[in-house]
């Protein structure tokens, strides 16, 4: 194997891992389990249903929540 390819393999194999662990803070449904997020001004409209969505900050986890207006 060519260096290049040795590469890519490991750029791989970390992707998935990491995708596996679930270590992307700002996706997934999770809400906050101590009820510290505090809600924002910003608003969007979710693409895949076009509801209004809040977002919801959580200053300890660092965590963005998307909640229905």
């Amino acid at each position: 194997m060519h260096p290049v390819e040795w590469i890519i393999l490991a750029v791989v194999i970390v992707g998935v891992v990491v995708a596996l662990l679930g270590w992307d803070r700002y996706r997934g449904g999770r809400k906050s389990v101590d009820n510290t997020a505090e809600r924002t001004d910003e608003v969007f409209i979710d693409p895949a249903n076009g509801q209004r969505m809040r977002v919801w900050y959580n200053p300890k986890t660092g965590r963005r929540e998307y909640r229905p207006e």
